[in-house]
């Protein structure tokens, strides 16, 4: 889509880290998933993608350390104990906890053709969006069949969780499946809520004029249009649910760089008014 671009803000450079610096006690790699159901009693147990990812690609056994990432804030430095064709289990050392941040972006991005929603996913993820919807809207092309498009959103929360373990980022963000543009609307729920368009035919708002009125705002949606960008009644309907039409300046933006720009520079004046450029951390 056709977005416009005039200020950065030197917000793509200057966004902090998802994680503060001072966890980083192992090299990128030995970052590994691990959902809550397979850690129990002191103990995480690793298969799948993760245990070809440790065993076979990285050749890691028996007292090897490892960072474990549960994806809801948990953080374990982890000992491997035993490693098996099946899986692994490693021994639990110490366990942080980290604090759900207190802001929360959504983006709402309309599919893009292509592999370009791969790359949305993945660099929205590393800034810390907090969850990513997929939008079908009437520019969306292709359509996809319920069997791609499940595929697809199995293939895109893989990404995120590649993406949260490479930002070494606590809390894995929501991927949603495909919703039709009308149920994302009824699914937009926060405080500020905000289209971005380059349509003539309202009058865009400077992005960083509508955060600074609304800087109380902890809860932002962000909707972002497909290639050809919304159409018109599609713009219709968001203003009349609340949204806040949002230009992001005068250069013309593809839809992935849009999203990303989009997503950075909201989360970097979030983080400046709420001091959220971190994690805190409970320690057990």
């Amino acid at each position: 889509m056709a977005y416009r671009n005039n200020d950065m803000c030197r917000a793509i450079k200057q966004i902090r880290q998802p994680i503060e610096t001072s966890l980083r006690l192992l090299p990128d790699m030995r970052y590994f998933h691990v959902p809550l159901c397979r850690i129990s009693d002191n103990k995480v147990n690793i298969s799948g993608r993760e245990l070809h990812h440790l065993a076979d690609v990285l050749r890691l056994g028996i007292g090897d350390e490892i960072t474990v990432l549960d994806g809801s804030g948990g953080i374990y430095d982890v000992v491997l104990i035993s490693c098996g064709e099946d899986n692994a289990v490693g021994e639990i050392r110490t366990y942080q906890q980290a604090r759900k941040p207190i802001v929360e972006v959504t983006l709402f991005a309309g599919l893009p053709k292509a592999d370009k929603m791969d790359l949305i996913v993945q660099k929205t993820t590393e800034l810390g969006a907090y969850r990513i919807v997929p939008v079908l809207c009437q520019h969306t092309l292709p359509h996809l069949s319920a069997k791609r498009a499940q595929k697809r959103v199995v293939r895109w929360r893989q990404i995120a969780v590649e993406a949260s373990k490479q930002s070494h980022r606590p809390f894995f963000p929501l991927v949603s499946n495909i919703m039709r543009f009308d149920e994302a609307l009824k699914e937009s729920y926060a405080d500020l809520k905000l289209i971005f368009t380059a349509s003539t035919s309202v009058t865009s708002k400077r992005l960083k004029d509508v955060l600074k009125l609304n800087n109380r705002a902890t809860k932002v949606d962000a909707f972002i249009g497909p290639e050809g960008g919304f159409a018109e009644e599609e713009i219709r309907s968001a203003l009349s649910s609340g949204a806040v039409p949002v230009s992001l300046g005068n250069n013309i933006l593809r839809t992935e760089t849009a999203a990303i720009a989009a997503i950075t520079i909201v989360l970097y004046d979030r983080d400046a008014t709420y001091n959220n450029g971190g994690h805190s951390m409970d320690h057990t």
